[in-house]
């Protein structure tokens, strides 16, 4: 019997938009030449199906558009490598980087990868060996998978290649990194596999890649107050990215700053955007949300399991970018398995991001902790103890959106909220208990297939559809209940094993 993979979220996307102006992914935009165009990339993930991957992080060392003519040198599109994290991006894209690159025929992408490295909960009841690791049954294991294959080439006559650059004529593109297939069954050792599709261009409003999320985390390196723009460093030593905003960008800053505008930002501060690419492949943020003042310390990560009486629970860290403000917190890698204590007088709150949740869906409590949510935490002091036994006592638990892939089995459209139910989820619910999910659909729920195009609604699913939901985790009675921020309808089957 073959082990089965299973994942919380999803594939590997890059996206390749192709216009005919300046760029805006550095901290400054440049005019093309009269034979360039605009590039741009971002990643995306897509899910695999049961030991439960919790965290899959890869590093991006290269992407190159391949010239049709075999004497022409292939066009580079990163200028340094980087990390990605593609547990938490099934429902949105994260930008990797946009350059001007000459116009012209082009027959393929390479793609080039390096030390993977992945979280996984084994629930096959047997122990696993990892290289020189042992992971034992219901143990959260974070290791190094070997890595069999440096680089994948698309390239014609695989659609879409060839492909013809010219000036003021986008080309949108998204390369998919499949989990499922990349990871072996025998020894879960990755050997890439990737899918490449085309998409409709961006318009003057900022997409028509249906309302294709572009997220970025950083740290705010600089303002412009005239133009309305300001530049975010990924990591420590990542890219920088010119972000523009305007009169519909929402600014989430919570009770930080009432006037939740502009003029809320500060450099130094740690914030999540979301954003969509204009034409001339520069970035307008959607939404821009406030993690952390400066100087001051937030963690994110998904929870693994909650204790008996709900005093500690256990997280796999997804989001060590916003540890800015000194070493109290260490060196934490992506996917390290962390304790969370809670202080007597911890708070809890819900990310709203703007959204308003049906009655009834709280997180007020440790009664309201379960396995799947996402939360950002703030820490009290340093941790304790030494990898992968490490503790950290908390003071403040924020529920955030989490992620989850499953199969529609039930269609409520007379309900109020509407409805839906999501089955065959990956064993890291199932495993705890849980075998459905409802999901609330709300006003403001999008809705769009994994071409990014936007579909009617709940209409539109069906009983049988793969879905990936993004929306906060509700521990409910009889099932636990998402509210639906976003809903992606999959191309794929769902995918089981004997």
């Amino acid at each position: 019997m073959r082990k089965v993979i299973s994942c919380l979220g999803p594939l590997l996307l890059v996206t390749i938009a192709l216009a005919g102006c300046g760029g805006g992914m550095s901290s400054t935009q440049t005019p093309l030449g009269a034979s360039m165009s605009q590039v741009s990339l971002t990643i995306h993930d897509n899910p695999p199906m049961g030991v439960t991957v919790l965290s899959f992080e890869i590093e991006v060392t290269g992407a190159a558009l391949q010239p049709s003519d075999s004497s022409s040198q292939p066009v580079s599109m990163l200028s340094e490598p980087e990390d990605i994290e593609l547990e938490h991006l099934q429902t949105e894209s994260a930008l990797l980087a946009s350059r001007n690159v000459p116009t012209g025929a082009y027959s393929g992408l390479m793609v080039s990868f390096a030390n993977p490295r992945m979280t996984i909960q084994n629930q096959t009841g047997t122990t696993l060996t990892l290289g020189t690791k042992t992971c034992s049954d219901q143990q959260v294991c974070e290791f190094d998978p070997k890595l069999n294959q440096s680089s994948v080439t698309v390239e014609a006559p695989t659609t879409p290649f060839p492909i013809t650059l010219t000036m003021n004529s986008p080309v949108v593109l998204k390369l998919d990194f499949n989990l499922d297939t990349s990871i072996q069954q025998s020894d879960l050792s990755i050997t890439p596999t990737v899918s490449l599709v085309q998409l409709p261009p961006p318009n003057s409003s900022g997409g028509d890649q249906g309302d294709e999320d572009m997220e970025l985390i950083g740290q705010v390196a600089s303002i412009d107050q005239t133009m309305h723009t300001f530049t975010i460093q990924s990591g420590m030593n990542g890219p920088s990215f010119t972000i523009a905003t305007d009169s519909s960008t929402h600014f989430d800053f919570g009770t930080s700053c009432s006037a939740e505008n502009f003029s809320c930002l500060q450099t130094g501060q740690i914030v999540k955007v979301d954003a969509k690419m204009k034409p001339d492949g520069s970035l307008l943020a959607f939404e821009v949300k406030f993690f952390q003042p400066p100087n001051q310390i937030s963690f994110a990560g998904t929870v693994t399991s909650v204790s008996a009486g709900a005093s500690s629970f256990q997280i796999v860290l997804f989001d060590e970018e916003s540890f800015g403000g000194g070493d109290e917190m260490g060196s934490f890698s992506m996917g390290a398995p962390l304790t969370i204590n809670l202080a007597p007088q911890a708070t809890f709150s819900i990310d709203t991001s703007g959204f308003m949740f049906p009655s009834g869906l709280n997180f007020a409590s440790t009664a309201d902790l379960m396995v799947g949510q996402e939360v950002r935490l703030h820490p009290t002091g340093a941790p304790t103890g030494t990898p992968p036994n490490l503790m950290v006592t908390v003071d403040q638990v924020q529920l955030e959106p989490s992620r989850v892939t499953g199969t529609v089995t039930a269609v409520n459209t007379g309900s109020n909220p509407q409805t839906f139910t999501l089955g065959n989820l990956p064993s890291f619910f199932t495993n705890a208990g849980i075998t459905s999910i409802q999901v609330d659909v709300l006003a403001t729920t999008q809705f769009e297939t994994e071409e990014d195009q936007t579909f009617s609604g709940l209409s539109s699913l069906k009983p049988g559809d793969v879905v990936s939901v993004r929306g906060p985790l509700f521990n409910t009675m009889t099932m636990p209940t998402m509210a639906a921020e976003k809903v992606v309808k999959r191309s794929m089957s769902s995918g089981t094993s004997d």
